[in-house]
């Protein structure tokens, strides 16, 4: 037996707010760290060194019987044992802050409590093969475990609860083992993190062959302290088969694998008192590429910020995933994933302090907010990666009581070039859920959202400072906030969706695609969107009259398509609505398109402030606007003269009275007779009308709206058409 006792040992190591606390994980622990040496040392004596380094870290330190073979350099040692453990004072309490009010006092219970907790690893041999230190630096060909090693891992919270792990491991061995002892961090009270940074480092920076665990087990359980007893929360276990890492040199590692994980966990639900319990499996597990360096360089405030991108991970996979979870009621949730991938995770150092900002919130100071949001948007700006999948994934959720079972499956999830300067893509493909409740079904091919590019950091960070020096900024300049923040280019594609509903039957969209970007934030200057092969039950409007309307045009279905083109080109100054379209089965197509000139940036940055001024100096160039007939017009026609008892070609007639009477206001009777003549044509004949508006040179908008005064001038001025078919 031993003792968990580093008090004496770390009792400076932590001065605010940790009391008496070992600082190394069990891992650093079994991974051989060793003590000081100024001299090489071999054998027994190396082995003293390493000891000596454990127990000047804080560990306890126990061997049994120590045997050395200087002919095969091997040193075998019986029942040791590492052991650390200690105290972090003056966490906040879950219970603090319970306030009162005015017929309930205030409860007086402790904001802060203390945590403990106490680690071990203990293994009944230990065999090292070619051990040696230089200067502080150990190697060794060859480091093993017994298969009946044990760690055990444990902690409480006083008033609050405690948990407990224990695990058996098999197979420990590390092959060409090499690594350097960090040393504890000289005393520092304005720096109670950053200080770690070196020992960190080290620990980080070991090399060896290989290093593999061929199975652990581990159990656990979590109690809740209520009063005077405890409860248990949660319990499980969790297996590991072949562990391995290998080729690792100065933080970079080749390859970690994992063969197969395993896990049981038991969590009580708070409503039915009852324990729910989720199982989960997956299969072999590969990382290739690791490099710590980036990561360690990320949190180190004296590397400079770089444009270029580091790879922490080059690719990884996991297979043959299984989760099912109990949820309550009877009712269960299943997840399967076949495979998912990832490639190229990378860091980009940014400039950030975060251990710096960790300084300051351990020692008591209040963080700058800016300093502490710009910090936190500059790690999260660092990460990035090539592509990262998820395929092969299935639903399945199970009600009992109800006979109910809901399945979903989709082919693939994936995400690309997802890094500080926008997405890439972020995909799903082939959704299906043909089974849900009540004869609902969905299904989708395809869908994306991507071309995204983000905002710039330098204005989004200016205007984090002024939003907080002002909170009131925003309220007032809301423009400018948003272009401080609007991505500046995005975009979505989908094909394929359909959706059933109950009572109302199948919704159908053959492909829908939008993209819209800027060149002067967060106006657009380019949008475009197309919707094709649209299908809806005209049972879905739940509007009587128009269903009655629509079945009297022989329509049940409503299937439309449309499309949008619209940019603004800043060397040209051209504003030009290339194309705006609808068209729908049995009603027919309607067109149009707009050319403006000179239209000028201000319009963009400012329209509020400027907009009206740029539209004075710009210039129509020319439109036009058409629809051709699908049906409605014969259809609509009797229908409409059915319902108000009039024969068909009366009612034409008034129609067309009324388009010439529309124009009255204009003023100018050859465009009146044009347009009687081409509503009249069109609707004894419904083929095509259209409106072209085409002035011989281009017309400022300033001088079209002083003619509203004399509007009998405008069809000239604008060579104003209306014909039809």
């Amino acid at each position: 037996m031993y003792l968990f006792n580093v008090r004496s040992n770390f009792s400076n190591s932590f001065r605010t707010p940790f009391r008496s606390t070992g600082l190394l994980t069990i891992s650093a622990a079994i991974a051989l760290y060793a003590g000081n040496a100024t001299a090489q040392t071999k054998g027994l004596d190396a082995f003293n060194a390493y000891v000596s380094g454990l127990k000047s870290l804080g560990l306890t330190v126990e061997n049994g019987a120590i045997d050395y073979d200087g002919t095969t350099d091997t040193l075998t040692i019986s029942d040791t044992a590492l052991g650390f453990g200690g105290t972090i004072a003056d966490i906040p309490a879950d219970n603090a802050d319970i306030g009162g009010n005015d017929t309930t006092p205030k409860l007086d219970l402790p904001k802060k409590t203390d945590l403990t907790y106490e680690m071990s690893f203990s293994s009944g041999t230990m065999t090292i093969v070619g051990l040696s230190e230089d200067n502080n630096v150990f190697a060794a060909d060859s480091w093993t475990y017994s298969d009946d090693s044990s760690l055990s891992i444990s902690a409480k919270v006083n008033g609050e609860g405690r948990f407990k792990v224990d695990g058996r491991l098999a197979g420990t061995l590390a092959e060409n083992y090499r690594f350097t002892m960090p040393e504890l961090p000289t005393e520092d009270a304005k720096r109670p993190a950053s200080r770690w940074l070196p020992f960190m480092k080290t620990t980080l920076l070991a090399s060896y062959d290989e290093v593999r665990v061929d199975s652990t087990a581990l159990t656990f359980e979590a109690y809740a302290e209520e009063g005077e007893s405890e409860s248990l929360v949660a319990s499980g276990t969790m297996q590991l088969d072949g562990y391995k890492m290998a080729g690792a040199d100065n933080g970079r590692i080749e390859l970690y694998s994992l063969d197969k994980l395993s896990q049981t966990l038991q969590t009580l639900d708070a409503a039915s008192g009852q324990m729910l319990v989720q199982t989960t499996t997956q299969g072999k597990t590969v990382y290739e590429g690791i490099d710590a360096n980036p990561l360690i360089a990320l949190f180190d405030p004296s590397v400079s910020e770089k444009d270029e991108k580091l790879t922490v991970i080059r690719q990884g996979s996991a297979v043959d995933y299984v989760s099912s979870q109990e949820l309550g009621d009877g009712i269960a949730l299943k997840i399967t994933v076949d495979r998912n991938s990832l490639n190229d995770f990378t860091i980009q150092k940014r400039e950030s302090d975060i251990l710096g900002l960790l300084d300051g919130v351990l020692t008591g100071e209040t963080p700058e907010p800016q300093k502490l949001i710009t910090s936190l948007f500059q790690i999260y700006r660092s990460f990035g990666i090539a592509d990262a999948r998820v395929s092969g994934i299935g639903l399945e959720v199970t009600n009992p009581e109800e006979d109910m079972t809901v399945n979903a499956t989709i082919k693939e999830v994936a995400v690309t070039d997802f890094n500080s300067n926008g997405i890439g893509e972020m995909m799903v493909v082939g959704l299906s859920a043909p089974d849900l409740p009540e004869g609902a079904a969905v299904s989708l091919d395809w869908a994306a959202i991507g071309g995204i590019e983000f905002a710039d950091f330098d204005p989004m960070e200016a205007m984090i400072s002024t939003l907080i020096e002002n909170p009131d900024y925003g309220d007032d300049n809301p423009l400018e906030v948003v272009r401080a923040f609007m991505p500046h280019s995005f975009g979505y594609e989908l094909e394929g969706l359909k959706v059933v509903v109950p009572d109302y039957g199948l919704s159908h969209i053959g492909r829908a695609e939008m993209k819209v970007s800027t060149t002067v934030p967060p106006i657009p200057t380019s949008y475009y969107a197309k919707n094709e092969g649209i299908q809806i039950p005209v049972a879905t409007l739940d509007d009587e009259d128009m269903e009655k309307f629509l079945e009297a045009l022989g329509i049940t279905e409503i299937v439309w398509s449309d499309e949008t083109r619209l940019y603004w080109d800043e060397a040209t100054k051209e504003l030009n609505l290339e194309r705006l379209t609808f068209e729908m089965e049995g009603v027919g197509r309607a067109e149009a398109s707009v050319r403006f000139a000179n239209v000028p940036k201000a319009l963009f940055e400012d329209p509020e402030g400027q907009g009206q001024m740029a539209l004075v100096v710009a210039q129509f160039v020319e439109a036009k606007i058409s629809f051709t007939d699908d049906g409605v017009t014969e259809n609509g026609l009797a229908h409409i003269a059915g319902q108000e008892n009039i024969p068909v070609n009366v009612f034409r007639e008034a129609l067309a009275e009324q388009a010439a009477e529309a124009t009255a206001p204009i003023q100018n009777a050859a465009f009146t007779d044009m347009v009687r003549t081409a509503v009249s044509d069109f609707l004894k004949n419904p083929g095509e009308i259209s409106l072209t508006l085409t002035p011989s040179a281009p017309v400022p908008v300033a001088q079209i709206v002083g003619s509203l005064a004399a509007p009998q001038t405008l069809p000239d001025l604008l060579n104003v058409k209306v014909k039809a078919n």
